[in-house]
């Protein structure tokens, strides 16, 4: 079985470029999506991070309400840190069941997406990484469409991370995301076939 660690910043093209992988065979395992089963309703996770942040976090059902604890943390690198010792250990555990699981079930190809890779040391997960990057003004504009923030919360959010010099460095395989979904696509398509043959 082969282990993509699929990574990059903000507003790169990862949702995108696990959709199309998606579309070509592989299981996709997205690190957020983990995280957030990770901290539901009567894990250890959710209540820590209602001990730590307060009940404010929480949604009216009782969830965690992730745009709230979003704004607490993105402006407190204090609190990023506390939250990611609450979730990042759950998640890595989950992650690596999932591994097993698919392993035992012969699947090919799986792929890891996770923004913090290389922060999270998460990349000897996989067997290799493949960065996604693109130019910081198109990544302002992408973000914005999609999410409302401010140029400022994002470009807070794009400092909070490893800068794209440190993951290209390190990466087996960078993919640059700078024109269009199409060009995006045939890159992913081309990857593919290199290592499915």
């Amino acid at each position: 079985m082969l282990v993509i660690g699929l990574t990059g910043g903000i507003g790169t093209g990862k949702t995108e470029v696990t959709r199309v992988l998606r579309e070509l065979g592989a299981v996709v395992i997205e690190s957020d999506k983990v995280a957030h089963h990770s901290y539901e309703p009567r894990t250890e996770a959710h209540k820590a991070i209602v001990s730590r942040f307060g009940e404010q976090v929480m949604g009216d059902s009782g969830d965690i309400d992730r745009s709230v604890l979003g704004e607490i943390v993105f402006s407190d690198p204090v609190g990023l840190k506390d939250l990611e010792a609450l979730v990042l250990p759950a998640t890595h555990k989950l992650i690596e069941t999932t591994l097993k699981d698919e392993e035992k079930h012969g699947t090919k190809v799986v792929v890891i997406e996770v923004a913090k890779l290389y922060e999270n040391g998460w990349d000897h997960l996989s067997d290799t990484v493949w960065t996604i990057e693109a130019p910081e003004e198109q990544i302002v504009k992408r973000v914005e469409q999609r999410s409302g923030l401010s140029e400022s919360d994002i470009k807070a959010r794009i400092a909070a991370q490893m800068t794209r010099d440190e993951r290209i460095d390190r990466a087996d395989t960078v993919i640059e995301n700078n024109t269009t979904l199409e060009d995006l696509r045939n890159q992913i398509v081309k990857l593919w076939e290199s290592i499915s043959q």
